[in-house]
């Protein structure tokens, strides 16, 4: 699969940025199988932090047409046969620049900067990774611990200066091995916090409209209990854990349908996107206790607002969005996303092969 990847060199352009430094992208690709005849790189976007996170949300936000790609790009692009990015939009009319172009690599695993269909209309494979995977799945958990044995509310009383040990769940606080997490989305998140989960001894349950059974058996998670709609997970899990992709047809999905399913001394926890989630009905359900309570680390617009009304509800945990964020996550991402590509040389995998259903391969 991609063999071209292997057997011919590639004229490989990397487009870094102040997060994804250009550098590491070139030593990314010289470490891989990928064999190189010329190496080309760009620079998107600014090095200040601020002015780059509003490029970005505008970005994730406005498709790979809302902002311009790297500067001199369009004279790289004419014999480039790999383009390997972080952020730099990837709309149709860099495309049109390309016509040598066989296959675009990106270190990230959001798409919204590149232009999939004019991609695959070209049959132009694009590779993406997931970068933070065990980031976020690591702290979905930590989040699912605080929420339900109190850790950050007790914190919080203890600061103002209260010996405080009866909380709203106290009736009904348990261990995690006696609850039933319910996993809505089976993607990469979603399958490294099932096997933190399994290693625990956590009875799950696990919705994904998109099931790979194959890669779920090659993780050895064969044995989950997938249940046959969204719907199951709310009214059978005693914790639900969102891990589904936003896109228009997702957006504010989770409402009060799904909300009024779950058990009053159910818990849930989103560390995925916060425009999956109707936020005022999610702060309905907290507000008349009909749930037990919510730990987010994403919402529905960011930074969140103090007056957003989370604020004196004493039944979440709330995070600015900071599960992914370790030092090695996005700095090293290129690492990452070479070692799929080679996955893709050595393996023939296709996972991480976005628009694979669009596209003819080998």
């Amino acid at each position: 699969m991609l063999d071209f990847l292997r057997d011919e060199p590639q004229n490989v352009v990397v487009v870094g940025d102040a997060f994804v430094a250009s550098e590491t992208l070139e030593e990314a690709v010289k470490a891989s199988q990928l064999r190189v005849n010329k190496l080309s790189r760009a620079f998107w976007g600014t090095s200040d932090p601020e002015e780059f996170a509003a490029r970005q949300l505008h970005l994730e936000r406005g498709g790979p047409e809302a902002e311009p790609w790297a500067g001199g790009l369009e004279e790289l692009m004419e014999d480039c046969t790999v383009l390997c990015v972080h952020f730099n939009p990837v709309p149709r009319a860099l495309l049109d620049k390309a016509p040598k172009l066989r296959a675009i690599l990106t270190s990230r695993g959001g798409l919204e900067h590149i232009d999939l269909q004019a991609a695959s209309e070209r049959n132009i494979p694009v590779v993406n990774v997931i970068r933070n995977a065990v980031p976020v799945a690591e702290f979905t958990l930590g989040l699912m611990l605080d929420l339900t044995r109190n850790i950050s509310a007790s914190h919080r009383r203890l600061i103002e200066g209260a010996w405080v040990k009866e909380f709203p769940n106290s009736g009904f606080t348990s261990t995690l091995s006696n609850l039933t997490v319910g996993l809505a989305g089976l993607g990469n998140v979603g399958i490294e916090v099932a096997l933190r989960l399994k290693a625990m001894g956590v009875s799950m349950i696990a919705y994904d409209g998109y099931l790979d059974r194959e890669r779920l058996e090659r993780n050895g998670l064969g044995d989950i209990r997938i249940v046959p709609g969204l719907e199951d997970i709310f009214r059978q899990a005693d914790i639900v854990s969102l891990h589904l992709r936003l896109t228009p047809e997702t957006k504010h999905t989770i409402d009060k349908r799904y909300f009024s399913l779950m058990k009053p001394t159910a818990y849930f926890v989103n560390t995925a996107r916060g425009g999956l989630v109707n936020q005022g009905d999610l702060l309905e359900a907290l507000r008349s206790r009909a749930i037990a309570g919510a730990a987010l680390d994403v919402f529905d617009a960011e930074p969140l607002s103090p007056d957003a009304g989370f604020v004196g509800l004493d039944n979440v945990v709330i995070t600015p969005h900071i599960a992914g964020a370790t030092v090695d996550a996005i700095p090293k991402s290129p690492f990452l996303l070479m070692r799929e590509v080679d996955k893709i040389i050595a393996l023939g995998l296709s996972d991480r092969i976005v628009n694979r259903g669009h596209i003819q391969l080998n």
